[in-house]
């Protein structure tokens, strides 16, 4: 295995992603140079598949010992628990579980500049890094349509509040999805815009034929390494300030919001259930409570949930079985995931699911589907989901604008990105 010495991450970026672009499948993953995720080896890893090597992951045991990579959309929820079929469907609907193993696989460790050719079987890729890039006129700005009046989430929250009084549920992640009719040849660009204004440490682009991810995800769904579970939930999110005194001022509050603590609490125990499961007795730790994460747009509340994976399972069925991240559903998760059906009215497609990869020894990292536009080329449609966290000491105005603050970086994109490679 070789490896090349590069330069100008931003540029190789945008280079490698404007020729694999040609190809069908895609899946680029990216830490954006951030310093928060202290546990992740991964810099940035691009895999390209020109066709052969596509499965699903109820698949995955017959490409066992490969690189694999791909995404769970939230569906895939009905595959560990038949109970959980979706009466409604999602506008972009992507295949069950899409994953490949790739042709090319180029992987850059942190710290280094050097990238490493795992596997080198597509040619052009090294010319492209040599072909300067035009910049282009920008794209227009879509006309985004939600699926929610605001008088109707603000009615949701409210009886979503009724069913955790009568005790149906005690916590619940509600979305609303935007759409927009649009066009673009270069998908990618969007993409490189996205974590140019919100860089983050598990963003990812993701194609499976004409359906596009474009993901700048702050968050870690699971992560196994050398038989450790790791999963980190994000629950409380504030603003960024315009000075470093307001700044500081919305991060401490945020540090000391008793409501979002409490938010951020049942999720790091919907957590800690999940990985008992799946890990020896006595093995599960939170080493890490209510830490506060900076980025580019907004402070994040996270929490930091660890176990010793039990040889009585593959890392397989624990991610199967930690699916979907309980930080996107809430809590008793079996009956959330029931009224999300329910209430939501749309499904969530790659919203609130999983990109990442397994590698040869079964190692693997994924993210949270959040903070992320997906764009199908056939049918010319571009959208995008926000959502939150619903308690009974929810304020339906204040869970609503929440929304809105975390879709600010989507919404900034559009007068910079590029509309042709």
């Amino acid at each position: 295995m070789r490896s090349v010495q590069l330069s100008d991450r931003s540029l190789v970026r945008r280079q490698l992603l404007a020729w694999a672009n040609q190809f069908p499948y895609v899946c680029w993953l990216d830490s954006c140079g951030n310093e928060q995720d202290l546990h992740g080896r991964i810099s940035w890893m691009l895999g390209v598949s020109d066709g052969p090597g596509i499965f699903s992951w109820k698949e995955w045991e017959a490409h066992k010992g490969n690189w694999l990579l791909g995404g769970l959309p939230y569906e895939w929820k009905s595959y560990g628990e038949a109970r959980l079929t979706s009466a409604v469907s999602p506008e972009i609907d992507w295949p069950q579980a899409p994953g490949f193993v790739p042709r090319l696989l180029l992987v850059c460790l942190k710290g280094s500049d050097r990238v490493w050719i795992v596997r080198n079987e597509l040619t052009g890729w090294e010319r492209a890094l040599e072909r300067p890039l035009k910049t282009q006129p920008s794209h227009p700005v879509p006309n985004f349509q939600s699926n929610f009046s605001k008088s109707r989430y603000l009615k949701t929250v409210d009886l979503l509040r009724s069913h955790i009084r009568e005790g149906d549920c005690y916590e619940i992640n509600l979305a609303q999805a935007f759409s927009a009719a649009y066009h673009t040849e270069a998908p990618w660009k969007l993409f490189e815009a996205l974590v140019t204004v919100s860089p983050v440490p598990f963003a990812a682009y993701f194609k499976h034929n004409s359906q596009h991810l474009i993901s700048a995800s702050p968050e870690r769904f699971l992560r196994h390494h050398k038989g450790q579970l790791l999963t980190q939930p994000i629950k409380g999110t504030a603003r960024r300030g315009t000075s470093p005194t307001e700044d500081q001022r919305l991060k401490s509050s945020l540090q000391a919001s008793q409501k979002e603590q409490a938010e951020n609490v049942m999720i790091v125990d919907l957590s800690r259930h999940a990985l008992n499961r799946f890990s020896r007795p006595h093995s599960v730790v939170v080493p890490h409570l209510f830490e506060i994460q900076s980025f580019e747009q907004v402070h994040q509340m996270v929490s930091t949930v660890s176990g010793t994976l039990d040889p009585a399972f593959t890392e397989m069925e624990a991610l199967e079985g930690v699916f979907p991240p309980g930080s996107m559903t809430g809590a008793p998760k079996f009956r959330v995931m029931q009224l999300i059906d329910q209430y939501e009215q749309i499904g969530r497609g790659m919203y609130a699911g999983s990109v990442g990869y397994i590698s040869p020894g079964g190692s693997f990292d994924f993210n949270v589907v959040i903070r992320s536009l997906v764009y199908d080329h056939q049918e010319q449609i571009l959208n995008y989901h926000v959502g939150g966290a619903i308690t009974y000491d929810s304020d339906p105005e204040l869970e609503y604008e929440e929304t809105l603050l975390k879709a600010k970086a989507i919404r900034e994109i559009f007068s910079t990105t590029n509309d042709s490679p």
